[in-house]
C-alpha cells in the first residue's frame, strides 16, 4: 500500500510541477484583454454606422414585397381597334346616293321645264293664228279652266283613257299580225 502512495504522491507531484510551468507559460503571455475590448468596441461602432436604419429596411422590405406581387401576376390590356374606314366608306356611299337622287330630280325638273315650254309654245303658236274658230276654242278653253278647277284632272283622265285605247290597239294589231303569220306557217306545213 505503501507502494500506491509513494505512486499517486509522484504523480500529484508531477501533476504539480505542470501547472505550475502552466501557470509560468500563462503570466508569460501579454494580458491584450484592454485591446482586445477596444477592437470589439470599434467593430461594433462600425457596424452600428454602416448598417441601414430600420425605417428604411422596413419600407424597402415593403417596396420589394408589392414589386414581387405586381410581377407575379401578368399585365393585361385590352387593347380596342377603331376601323374608320368603314364610315368613310358609309358615308361615300351616302353620298353618292344623295347625289344620285339629286342628278334625276334635276334630269326630271328640266324635262317637266321643257314639256311646260313645249306646251307653252303650242298654245302662242295657236293664239297667233288668224283663225277665229281658233281662238274661239281657246277663248272658252280658257274660261273653263278659270271655272271648273277639276279640269285638269278630268282632262289627264281622259288622256289615260285614249292612250289606254291606243295601247290596246296596239295589242290587238300585233297579234292579229301574228295570228296570220302563225296561220300562213299553218298552211305552209300542210302542204
Amino acid at each position: 500500500m505503501n507502494q500506491i502512495i509513494e505512486t499517486l504522491a509522484s504523480k500529484v507531484d508531477k501533476q504539480e510541477k505542470l501547472l505550475q510551468e502552466l501557470d509560468e507559460k500563462v503570466k508569460a503571455i501579454p494580458d491584450n484583454s484592454g485591446k482586445i475590448a477596444e477592437i470589439w468596441k470599434r467593430m461594433h461602432d462600425t457596424f452600428i454606422q454602416h448598417s441601414l436604419p430600420k425605417e428604411e429596411v422596413v419600407a424597402l422590405t415593403a417596396a420589394l414585397s408589392q414589386n414581387i406581387r405586381i410581377m407575379k401576376t401578368p399585365r393585361t390590356e385590352s387593347l380596342i381597334h377603331h376601323h374608320h374606314l368603314s364610315k368613310v366608306i358609309f358615308i361615300v356611299i351616302v353620298l353618292v346616293i344623295v347625289v344620285a337622287v339629286l342628278s334625276m330630280g334635276w334630269y326630271n325638273t328640266a324635262d317637266n321645264l321643257n314639256q311646260y315650254k313645249e306646251a307653252d309654245t303650242k298654245y302662242c303658236f295657236l293664239k297667233l293664228q288668224d283663225s277665229r274658230s281658233i281662238q274661239q276654242l281657246l277663248t272658252t278653253t280658257d274660261s273653263l279652266y278659270y271655272r271648273t278647277p277639276t279640269l285638269r284632272d278630268s282632262v289627264l283622265r281622259q288622256e289615260q283613257l285614249k292612250n289606254d285605247r291606243l295601247e290596246m290597239l296596239r295589242l290587238a294589231t300585233e297579234q292579229e299580225q301574228s295570228a296570220r303569220e302563225l296561220r300562213r306557217k299553218a298552211g305552209e306545213r300542210n302542204r
